[in-house]
């Protein structure tokens, strides 16, 4: 494929996502976003597809071009307004709580004490939803939000500084498909992939920096750098709880006890500086453990009632009931343990546990899915795992029926159909490219594997 052909791929590309921005700002319906979204998937194949078959070689100016493409389609879809969340709007909130002095997992934006700064900022708190809750969000994620807010309480600032920490993501997602010798072109399943698209230019979710500290986090370890990868994992964790994951694979892999002690330092001085601004005297009046309660009320309360879009979940509910939430989380933790007692790649390892959290979970939202998609596109070997990942992120555009078609405050369920849709093609892609492995062209040649073991060892 010349870089002509590519460009006018990655004009394509720009052109679907004005459409995508279009449908979102102008509310079309359902139909109209699962359009969009699946004729996204249209360049972003025919560039993946050919790189995966060693049939697309990596340039300059090819990979200029595919960076340029994302570029253009997320500021394409920056100035839309968040209408398939509330998330973003909950986070700028908080963010002017913070900076107002008071404490957003103290004070939910129905208290009367913060009247005022909901009359200051009306456009805010009347988007924020689950007013009688508290934030959720841990204290990196508000301090963001606070910072976000400091320049602008618009959330378009707030989407800004996500696509920046995105835009950090993607460049280290090259710098790794290059180091492991595969085609850094196949970050466009990453950068050209409608998911990210809607859920971070167009959403503005929260979990885009979380996941991109966490990414930079394994391009640390792999180069050598573990005190700088658990401090960004810590970071990641302090943005959302499920960062913290990354941290026992990082322990595993560095073999030498003192590097061991540095990296906890590291992780724990991190955790430290994030609480410090909200562990001032006067909030802790109550005792640390009723402030660390504070800190995770909300979550507990999502992790007991909430339920959305879940396929593995169906039968263990149908099965055990009320302990089917408990028994969800335990095989996570177990399938933790075996991954990390057998030494399997960080990067590969973490795939595996946001995937299978997203199956296991009551609650499967669309941008649950930017947790594992990077981390599949940076294993393009592992073809029947990736083939699956971008299948699901592909279907998983039907589970947007409920967020268009079900006024909020109403109980979100999902018809049949559209379930089927979403799942069952997930399934068939996994079974038909997991029989057929790894093919030659998936793997690395002996010179890429030399490079990787080699990099292996220096993170070791």
């Amino acid at each position: 494929m010349s870089w002509r052909s590519l460009a006018a791929l990655g004009g394509l590309h720009v052109l679907l996502a004005g459409v995508l921005a279009a449908v979102l700002e102008t509310a079309a319906g359902f139909w109209w976003h699962l359009g969009t979204h699946a004729l996204l998937f249209v360049p972003l194949l025919l560039i993946v597809v050919p790189a995966l078959r060693g049939t697309l070689h990596p340039g300059r100016r090819q990979l200029v071009i595919v960076l340029a493409a994302a570029a253009l389609s997320r500021a394409l879809l920056l100035p839309t307004t968040p209408s398939l969340s509330g998330d973003a709007y909950r986070m700028a909130w908080e963010g002017q709580v913070v900076l107002d002095g008071k404490d957003p997992w103290a004070q939910p934006p129905d208290d009367p004490a913060l009247a005022e700064l909901a009359a200051a900022h009306p456009e805010l708190r009347e988007r924020v939803g689950y007013w009688k809750l508290p934030a959720i969000y841990p204290p990196f994620a508000q301090l963001f939000g606070a910072g976000a807010g400091w320049v602008s309480p618009s959330v378009t600032v707030l989407k800004a500084a996500l696509l920046l920490a995105e835009a950090a993501l993607i460049a280290a997602l090259v710098a790794l498909l290059a180091s492991r010798g595969h085609n850094p072109l196949l970050a466009a399943a990453y950068a050209w992939n409608p998911l990210p698209l809607t859920e971070i230019a167009g959403s503005g979710h929260g979990d885009a920096l979380a996941v991109a500290f966490l990414f930079l986090a394994l391009l640390a370890l792999e180069r050598g750098r573990a005190a700088g990868a658990a401090a960004l994992a810590a970071l990641s964790g302090m943005t959302k709880f499920a960062g913290f994951a990354l941290l026992p694979f990082l322990l595993r892999r560095v073999p030498d006890r003192r590097r061991q002690w540095t990296a906890l330092g590291a992780a724990g001085a991190v955790v430290l500086v994030a609480l410090a601004p909200f562990l001032a005297p006067a909030r802790l009046a109550d005792g640390f453990v009723v402030r660390f309660q504070e800190f995770g009320f909300s979550l507990w309360h999502y992790a007991r009632h909430w339920r959305f879009n879940d396929s593995l979940f169906s039968p263990l509910d149908a099965a055990l009931g009320d302990a089917a939430r408990p028994v969800a989380f335990a095989v996570l933790i177990v399938l933790a343990a075996a991954l990390v007692i057998r030494r399997q790649p960080p990067g590969f390892s973490l795939a595996l546990l946001a995937g299978a959290a997203f199956l296991l979970s009551p609650v499967a939202h669309p941008w649950y899915l930017l947790w594992t998609l990077p981390f599949l596109v940076v294993n393009p070997e592992r073809r029947g795992l990736l083939a699956a990942g971008l299948a699901m992120t592909l279907t998983v555009a039907f589970s947007y029926h409920a967020y268009w078609t079900i006024p909020p405050g109403l109980d979100w369920t999902l018809p049949t159909w559209v379930r089927v849709a979403e799942y069952l093609p997930v399934a068939l892609a996994a079974l038909v490219f997991g029989r057929r492995g790894q093919s030659p062209e998936g793997r690395p040649s002996s010179d890429s594997r030399r490079r990787k073991c080699a990099t292996e060892s220096a993170a070791a």
